[in-house]
């Protein structure tokens, strides 16, 4: 189970669970009574932090979706890239920051998310931008539901750094270069992407969040990811010169 949501969803599930259990032994419930109910409020939140994660997660990241015709550019090279590679269609978000970043969540390959931030669709050429897409696509492709829920846990009051901690080795954001070198696969331009990767050093990064950090494709400057979690990013343009 450690690279299935349930890895992340059981901790703050069971954590609540059990509190529940002990304020009924408190209140007069014999222990044996209490387990029930308190099961039952452990599976409802289990249901309900897995069917809001996307959503969540979407908060977290400042996410607004996208209207239809408002960035006609992106919406044709989600389309190319997806009819040409066999790609369900993401629905479309976008943060307002001069950041140069994206970011990806969903349940699973079929509705997910695609977020580009303000910053990516003024700054990128289209060639930039394409390779950033099709990144995206891969990571939504190989699954982003262990993030996702990891981001929608990470909102949880008072309990939710908590299970993050608990549920640390869930998180597959180890993967970074194998997505990057899959994506230009499918581009076969890899000065593309890596052009990308390095604007996005050369601006404002967008600001660390302990709920949704880990979904960026650029980890924001102070995350954990920036701290050397997975490959730095003069790593990953390195490998992408080496294609």
């Amino acid at each position: 189970m450690r690279n299935h949501p349930a890895a992340v969803i059981a901790p703050p599930a069971a954590i609540i669970g059990l509190a529940v259990w002990a304020i009924l032994w408190a209140v007069g419930v014999s222990p044996l009574a209490a387990v029930a109910p308190a099961a039952v409020v452990g599976v409802a939140v289990a249901a309900l932090l897995w069917l809001n994660a996307p959503q969540s997660a979407l908060a977290a990241l400042g996410a607004r979706p996208l209207a239809r015709g408002e960035y006609p550019r992106l919406e044709n090279l989600v389309e190319g890239l997806c009819t040409t590679h066999g790609f369900n269609r993401p629905s479309l978000h976008v943060v307002e920051t001069p950041a140069i970043n994206a970011a990806s969540a969903g349940r699973r390959d079929l509705g997910a998310h695609l977020i580009l931030t303000r910053g990516a669709l003024a700054e990128l050429d289209r060639l930039e931008l394409e390779a950033v897409v099709a990144r995206q696509l891969c990571e939504i492709r190989r699954g982003v539901a262990v993030e996702t829920a990891r981001a929608g846990v990470a909102r949880i009051p008072a309990i939710g750094s908590l299970a993050v901690r608990l549920s640390r080795s869930a998180s597959r954001r180890q993967r970074a270069s194998d997505v990057d070198i899959e994506a230009v696969g499918l581009t076969n331009y890899p000065p593309a992407l890596a052009s990308a990767l390095s604007k996005s050093t050369a601006v404002t990064s967008i600001k660390a969040s302990g709920a949704a950090g880990h979904l960026w494709l650029v980890a924001p400057e102070g995350s954990e990811l920036a701290a050397g979690t997975q490959p730095s990013m003069a790593q990953r343009i390195d490998v992408l010169g080496e294609i």
